[in-house]
């Protein structure tokens, strides 16, 4: 049987810095699909219907508690004043994101695609003579924060420093559950931006969604100023973040599946597909934390009201009885009906649009003008961070070619 020893289990933050998690995975959801760890005080839930199911059952599995292991409070003390989007439960949350949905449609991030690709092969540009990069660094990082920024309305000299606080507040140390010094300063350099930004765009000075949402108000319910903050916090966070390290998951993966690769560069019409199972085969964001408002009892366990719960989302998506023995397998033809890449059910990611298409279209960029990239696998270093996997530098060397006139 697993034990505390098992450092995946006892410490899901050791999670960055490992290449292989998943053979851990594989012996947690057969020996201990609900699986106690006694001295951090969570359960772990880890077969893919356990976990599909708890995204559903929203009543009984609650985001109100919090989302992060870090960040878990109980939940008759949460103010939902203060809440994030992602920390409510329905019927508040079903509120908030039909008001949020209003402006940030489908149809607008469909008529990103060109911009996203001209932003994409600009920072190409940067680095398309010199040979070599850091693929994060110079390309996969900036790049989702200027699309961001360009959604919301952020002024291009500001991005740089944004994207900053924005890694700043995901730094987690090893072994700790404790929110460093160095995140907390990144988290109040981003909302004190956007509270000095607030009072710009009342005044007509800026566009974009936030002075769209400002303005809005659907079946006569508008945002508070603490709502609007907390979105654009969240937004700038998950929209960066997570397809920074995604893009980069997938440029890493492709360097070790070269027959994939030379797939895809045959045929570029594979990119979203191949961004669909890098979502499911080494998705960015591997754990969801729930809280428990009832008694349940799961795989002969009983769990109680209050309790942590860790919504695997890792090993869900490596589970073979949902994705077949080659479940285990990078495999960019794979055409699974459903992955937990963007979560389920209420919380189903609201920019899944966007990640997606940004992804695409970066890969498709990527692989037409650096297909021959070989990745420094002895240089390369994994982001360490709590639920967030990827990496911090990537560094690759290419052929040299041409800026696009």
């Amino acid at each position: 049987m697993l034990t505390d020893e098992n450092e995946l289990v006892y410490n899901p933050y050791a999670f960055a810095v490992h290449d292989d998690p998943y053979s851990t995975y594989e012996r947690l959801r057969e020996e201990a699909p609900a699986y106690w760890n006694p001295d951090l005080r969570f359960w772990v839930l880890s077969r893919f219907d356990d976990v599909l199911e708890a995204f559903r059952d929203f009543d009984t599995f609650s985001s109100a508690g919090g989302v992060a292991l870090e960040n878990r409070r109980r939940i008759d003390q949460v103010n939902t004043e203060n809440q994030q989007m992602i920390e409510l439960d329905p019927p508040d949350h079903t509120q908030f994101r039909k008001l949020v949905s209003r402006v940030f449609t489908g149809r607008r991030v469909a008529a990103m695609e060109a911009e996203i690709r001209t932003i994409v092969n600009h920072y190409l540009d940067t680095v398309i003579e010199a040979g070599s990069c850091d693929l994060v660094d110079d390309i996969t990082g900036p790049f989702p924060m200027d699309v961001i920024s360009s959604i919301l309305g952020i002024p291009v000299e500001d991005r740089e420093a944004l994207r900053h606080e924005a890694d700043r507040l995901l730094i987690r140390n090893d072994g700790s559950i404790e929110m460093p010094p160095e995140a907390a300063e990144g988290f109040f350099g981003l909302l004190n931006y956007f509270i000095e930004d607030l009072p710009k765009r009342r005044a007509g000075e800026r566009d974009g969604l936030i002075t769209e949402l400002l303005d809005l108000e659907v079946d006569g319910r508008a945002l508070t100023e603490a709502e609007l903050l907390g979105f654009c916090t969240l937004f700038v966070i998950a929209g960066h973040e997570t397809t920074t390290k995604m893009v980069a998951n997938t440029i890493e993966l492709l360097s070790r599946n070269p027959e994939q690769r030379r797939r895809l560069i045959d045929d570029p019409t594979q990119a979203a597909a191949t961004i669909e199972e890098v979502l499911r085969f080494h998705n960015s964001t591997q754990y969801m934390h729930r809280t428990l408002t009832r008694d349940i009892e799961m795989h002969d366990q009983k769990m109680c009201e209050g309790d942590s719960v860790l919504l695997l989302i890792g090993a869900a998506n490596h589970d073979p009885r949902e994705f077949g023995p080659t479940a285990g397998d990078f495999d960019i033809s794979r055409r699974p009906d459903r992955h937990l890449g963007f979560g389920y059910g209420a919380h189903f990611c609201l920019g899944a649009a966007l990640a997606r298409m940004e992804g695409k279209v970066a890969v498709e960029e990527i692989h037409r003008r650096i297909g021959d990239y070989e990745v420094d696998h002895d240089a390369k270093v994994r982001f360490h961070s709590g639920n967030v996997t990827g990496w911090s530098h990537l560094p690759i060397t290419f052929t040299p070619g041409a800026r696009l006139s």
